[in-house]
This record gives C-alpha cells, sequence and structure tokens, in this order.
C-alpha cells in the first residue's frame, strides 16, 4: 500500500464545512436566476394566452363568413344572414366569444356586391378580437 503522507483523519478535517457552504451558495445563485427569469416566464405565459385567444376569435369570423357562402347570391338570402344573431362560444379555457355581423344595403343594380362585416368579442368587452370586411357577390334581389 502506498503511504500518501497524510492521515485519513486529516484529509477530512481539511475539506470539513465546504459543503454546506456550497450548497448555501447555490441555493442564493438559484435564487437570483430564478428572479431573474420569473417574469420573462409570466410574459411569456400571458402573451400565449393572448394569441390562442385571437386565433379562437378569427376562426369564429372565418366560420361567420363560410355561413354567409352557403346561403346563397341573392340580395334576400343575404339580408337573413343580418337577421339572425349568432350564438356564442365558449372554448376550454371558459372565454366566451360573441360573433357581430353587419350587412350593407343591397345593390340598386344587377350583379352587384354587398359589404359585409364580421367581428367577435368577449363577452363583456366592446373591443373586437377579430374583424373581417368583404365584398359578397350577389346576382339577384330574390330567388
Amino acid at each position: 500500500m502506498l503511504d500518501t503522507g497524510r492521515s485519513q483523519s486529516q484529509s477530512w478535517s481539511d475539506d470539513a464545512g465546504i459543503g454546506l457552504i456550497e450548497i448555501i451558495i447555490s441555493m442564493f445563485l438559484l435564487a437570483l436566476l430564478a428572479t431573474a427569469f420569473l417574469p420573462i416566464l409570466v410574459q411569456g405565459l400571458t402573451t400565449s394566452v393572448r394569441t390562442t385567444t385571437i386565433a379562437t376569435a378569427s376562426q369564429l369570423a372565418g366560420q361567420q363568413l363560410d355561413k354567409l357562402r352557403e346561403l346563397g347570391t341573392t340580395c334576400s338570402e343575404v339580408s337573413v344572414f343580418d337577421d339572425v344573431a349568432p350564438a356564442t362560444t365558449t372554448d376550454e379555457r371558459g372565454t366566451v366569444y360573441q360573433p357581430h355581423r353587419q350587412v350593407a344595403a343591397c345593390p340598386l343594380t344587377y350583379p352587384g356586391v354587398v359589404s359585409v362585416r364580421v367581428w367577435v368579442t368577449r363577452t363583456g368587452v366592446a373591443q373586437p378580437l377579430a374583424e373581417a370586411t368583404t365584398l359578397f357577390y350577389v346576382k339577384t334581389a330574390a330567388p
């Protein structure tokens, strides 16, 4: 067996207490890092929720325009689209969306176009989350 010149009890006493100090310092540094990154994490989560809400509202606005396309190409059919109030939709997070529609007056000559505006709001909030305006082609006044 090799003799290193030190006894085992002497090598233990040289390192005594270092582990506890290193743990305390590393916990302090970890707390500093967590405090620095916490605002970034919160902002990222907030942005994610906002983006999901806007994407859902955009999808609902597109669905409203799809329903308009299914009705037909006469002005009376497009006017019915404006008369029926769209139903609210609730997503998996509990956000309630309210679609709105606005159809302009029928043209004086046919064929022509009718301006249609669709927007989606959150219940209790007047500002639109998503909005679409389009010109819809109509062939005649009535079927």
